[in-house]
């Protein structure tokens, strides 16, 4: 599995982030893909996934009692690269077409393509933008 895609890199989507590090709601394949895929450092993240993750505790979508820990823990324990999206990719996030509304997946689709990597998302309207997605 993992010789298929030793030269790319992968984004997560923010509810990909969050079942993986929670170890829930992914197969086991999955998990262990990743788990492979940060030892070789090869996992991101966005920046702006950790605001959309602040607005859902806030709006008790998501429960975890310490977002700050919860955070740092992350950092702590993988090899995950922060990237935080340039002033361009928000420009073009807004110009993709209108298929999905969440400005967060906009600004992921536009990240993945500029750092010519793979999103990891299960979120069905995705796929429907010129961007490479993985989930097994």
């Amino acid at each position: 599995m993992g010789e298929l895609h030793l030269n790319y890199q992968f984004l997560l989507d923010t509810h990909a982030l969050v079942f993986w590090i929670n170890r829930e709601n992914m197969s086991q394949a999955l998990l262990k893909f990743l788990d492979e895929q940060d030892s070789l450092e090869l996992l991101m993240v966005s920046n702006i996934s950790f605001w959309e993750i602040a607005l859902l505790v806030q709006k008790g979508r998501l429960e975890l009692n310490d977002i700050f820990t919860w955070k740092t823990e992350i950092f702590k324990n993988t090899h995950l690269k922060l990237i935080t999206p340039s002033i361009d990719e928000l420009i073009q996030s807004t110009q993709l077409p209108e298929y999905h509304k969440d400005p967060f997946d906009r600004v992921l689709i536009t990240q993945t393509n500029w750092h010519n990597a793979k999103l990891v998302t299960k979120d069905s309207i995705i796929p429907k933008y010129d961007v490479e997605t993985f989930w097994i």
